[in-house]
């Protein structure tokens, strides 16, 4: 098979690998999309030694087409369009037995652990296929996952209709996370922060109430001025490596002081380097951090919305998203990201695989703009 295989840090290649062997209660998915994640650019840059081994073949954000069906698998057929989740959780430590199984102590994904999407066909377990319904087009199956985490990120917020939510990063999930917020969630007031003008134009366009360009703007100061003082209910920090600005504070510090007394902090992001932390204004304000990791159920609950009416996915939205995100054949994304190194930029972009050439059109987040969040739709739970 075709895929883009990680063979040391930073030297990604596109060509022949091995095609997986499918094990009982497992299938052969043809991958139709994938999409690129920050945390897979963390991977090409060595972040995950000890974690990835070489070679890797990449891609947690994917679907396809069963190509072969194992043994003992029931309920799926060749030609069934499908959904991975690609959490593998071992169901028999304490964070799995408690329900907690995206904290599992041997927590394995497809796409990191395992080899995942960037491959032309994957071994997936029966668990974790979600069929996908006709009129669901397989281009925006790879956010099923992102929209998940923004979903689980909400939960473990405890964030509730009528908060007013910071988020600090807006890349994918940042993205994701307001999306949700402004379609569903029923957040009063969202604040947006980050550099780049062309994502604070897509925050704003998803809905965002105000958005803070850091390098002109101190996001305390903006926070407390639009909250009279009071504080936000909740910051949601979504930047993981965080770029130095002078005279600011690291990302998770300013959730410390952005927060109202008895404010919540959620931290999301996955930066290497350590974060300080004035924890006095933290104890006197008897304020949270709580951290989030992947999914918990989530992934089966943005399924189960296309199966409602909760969404249209057939592309029709509310809100008119500005073009930001080309899909390209993989191989052109191979290059890509080996030519520039890996830089962010590259993280938000789209995979179309297997050199197909695409149509020239958007593939952000419109089709999902009327996700819910399954606390508070109004319509149907998920």
């Amino acid at each position: 098979m075709k895929a883009a295989v990680l063979t040391s840090d930073r030297t990604l290649r596109f060509g022949d690998a091995a095609d997986p062997e499918i094990r009982r209660g497992e299938v052969l998915v043809r991958t139709s999309a994938a999409g690129i994640c920050g945390t897979d650019l963390h991977v090409y840059r060595g972040e995950f030694h000890g974690r990835v081994r070489f070679p890797a073949i990449l891609g947690h954000e994917f679907g396809g087409v069963i190509q072969e069906v194992g043994p003992d698998v029931r309920g799926f057929a060749v030609g069934d369009r499908v959904a991975v989740d690609p959490i593998l959780p071992c169901h028999a430590c304490p964070a799995c037995l408690e329900g907690h199984i995206n904290c599992c102590a041997t927590l394995k994904l497809l796409g990191l652990d395992l080899n995942g999407g960037f491959g032309q066909f994957v071994a997936v377990p029966q668990a974790n296929l979600y069929r996908l319904a006709d009129n669901v087009a397989m281009k925006v199956v790879p956010m099923v996952e992102m929209y998940g985490l923004g979903h689980h990120v909400l939960q473990r917020g405890h964030v509730q209709p009528g908060e007013t939510v910071a988020i600090l990063g807006a890349g994918k999930l940042g993205l994701s996370v307001l999306d949700v917020l402004c379609h569903g969630a029923g957040a009063a007031f969202t604040i947006m922060c980050d550099l780049a003008p062309f994502r604070l134009d897509t925050a704003r366009a998803l809905g965002a109430d105000h958005v803070v360009d850091i390098r002109h703007d101190d996001p305390v100061e903006r926070a407390r001025e639009l909250t009279r003082g009071v504080g936000v209910d909740c910051v949601i920090e979504c930047v993981g490596h965080a770029h130095e600005i002078p005279g600011r504070e690291p990302p998770l510090a300013q959730a410390v002081q952005m927060i109202r007394h008895g404010g919540r902090v959620v931290t999301a992001g996955l930066g290497e380097q350590l974060t300080p932390v004035h924890f006095k204004t933290l104890v006197m304000k008897e304020g949270e951090i709580i951290a989030t990791r992947v999914t918990a159920g989530e992934f089966r609950a943005r399924c189960a919305c296309w199966r409602s009416a909760c969404f249209t996915p057939s592309g029709s939205s509310r809100t008119k998203c500005p073009p930001k995100t080309p899909r390209q054949p993989l191989s052109w994304w191979t290059a890509k990201i080996r030519h520039d190194q890996g830089r962010a930029q590259y993280a938000r972009r789209w995979v179309s695989a297997w050199g197909l050439r695409p149509p020239r059109e958007s593939c952000w987040a419109g089709p999902l703009l009327d996700t819910c969040h399954h606390q508070f739709c109004p319509r149907l739970p998920c």
